[in-house]
């Protein structure tokens, strides 16, 4: 799990835009270009790959990534977090029910240092306005930060301002990008990517925006899996970081060090090897 813990910098030099998502399931005659480069030219990883879901590498700069991701649209209801989730927890169970038992065993002790995890916020952020990316149901951050959220999941979306209202915060029901677009300029001393960079079909925009919306002393922090750690090498298919539909996005150090760079941030790898 590679994480980054950044202060923001100039946005000179940044480019523009970026690369669409696909807007269908399955084999789509306009497969989504490369999210790194921008190319569209890649080759279909079949180990990786399953017959609905295409994960392809980049023949011109090796970054991988998933071909044919559901839309936004999708993702709202029918393709909601909380259902995939479900779903892809299944396919886990069957495909190594002694590992996933093991992974939940893990998780349940894991779940002791969720004050570590709180700790490690109100380390990073100190004070302020703290919007998460892909909040879920907002009880990441904790007081006195003052929460704010985006979530493309309706449901979640609704519990998470319920929470974050009554702390001075709100949610903002919209897709990751969208959401940062509706904030003003500066408005935010910080902006949290937890796990959520690797669900994003635009994470260079992305980026972008969310150093737009930073304060000039605000900080960013970024976690998602490491696709260059020995876990998947040894692990394959089989690695817990491959989850199809959602994630999107499969980063190494080297790869997410030259996005966050182009989008105007220095950071911290704070734990590049797992």
């Amino acid at each position: 799990m590679t994480q980054l813990s950044s202060n923001k910098l100039s946005l000179d030099g940044v480019p523009d835009g970026g690369p669409t998502g696909s807007s269908t399931v399955g084999d789509d005659p306009t497969p989504r270009a490369c999210p790194h480069c921008a190319s569209h030219d890649a080759k279909r990883l079949d180990t990786y790959s399953t017959p609905d879901w295409h994960i392809v590498k980049c023949t011109d700069c090796d970054f991988v990534y998933l071909a044919n991701p559901v839309s936004y649209d999708a993702l709202v209801e029918d393709h909601a977090w909380e259902k995939n989730f479900l779903k892809e927890n299944e396919r886990r169970r069957s495909e190594k029910p002694v590992l996933d038992t093991l992974s939940k065993n893990t998780r349940l002790r894991l779940r002791l240092f969720r004050k570590d995890r709180l700790k490690l916020f109100r380390t990073i952020f100190r004070k302020g306005r703290i919007v998460d990316v892909g909040c879920g149901g907002g009880s990441s951050l904790p007081e006195p930060l003052i929460p704010y959220g985006i979530e493309i999941s309706k449901g979640l979306a609704k519990l998470a301002d319920q929470s974050m209202t009554k702390r001075g915060g709100k949610c903002i029901h919209a897709s990751a990008l969208d959401g940062l677009k509706e904030c003003d300029a500066g408005y935010f001393d910080g902006v949290l990517l937890n796990s959520f960079l690797e669900h994003e079909t635009n994470p260079a925009p992305l980026l972008q925006e969310a150093h737009r919306v930073l304060k000039d002393d605000g900080v960013i922090y970024v976690r998602v899996p490491n696709f260059a750690s020995i876990n998947r090498k040894v692990m394959g298919r089989k690695w817990c970081g491959f989850r199809y539909p959602d994630h999107v996005n499969y980063f190494t150090p080297a790869s997410f060090k030259k996005m966050y760079e182009a989008a105007g941030f220095k950071g911290r790898l704070i734990n590049p090897l797992t």
